[in-house]
């Protein structure tokens, strides 16, 4: 009979980290507008990747944040939402939207985000996703 190893999630306490990892650096303000998904309940980004996904797959996204004259470096749990396998004639890019979570991080990034494109979110200009 074997013996679970104590370092599994469910023995030491801690929650399992996603499966899957990716980086993301957003510096200018276009580029975060057309990044971001404010449609999702708790925000969101898109990633350009050529890797697959699945919907619903968990993500540990390292985001960082240019903007306001600092950088943030957060780590934020996400849920893939929306993948786009093909570019498109409009400029869309081929990847993937990440759904940020409810917790604190995915909040902050939110908060981040939003005060970056203060005055910016309700404009009819394209996105990568819409």
């Amino acid at each position: 009979m074997s013996t679970p190893s104590p370092n599994t999630p469910a023995q030491s306490g801690k929650q399992a980290l996603p499966g899957r990892m990716l980086s993301l650096r957003l510096e200018s303000k276009p580029i975060i507008y057309s990044s971001y998904m404010s449609f999702t309940e708790h925000g969101g980004i898109f990633v350009p990747t050529d890797d697959k996904f699945e919907m619903g797959e968990e993500v540990l996204l390292i985001l960082e944040l240019v903007g306001l004259g600092k950088t943030e470096k957060l780590f934020v749990k996400t849920n893939v939402c929306w993948v786009n396998q093909n570019p498109s004639a409009s400029g869309r890019p081929k990847g993937i939207g990440l759904a940020f979570q409810s917790d604190d991080t995915s909040t902050k990034a939110k908060d981040i985000i939003e005060s970056i494109l203060t005055g910016l979110l309700h404009i009819d200009r394209p996105t990568y996703t819409m």
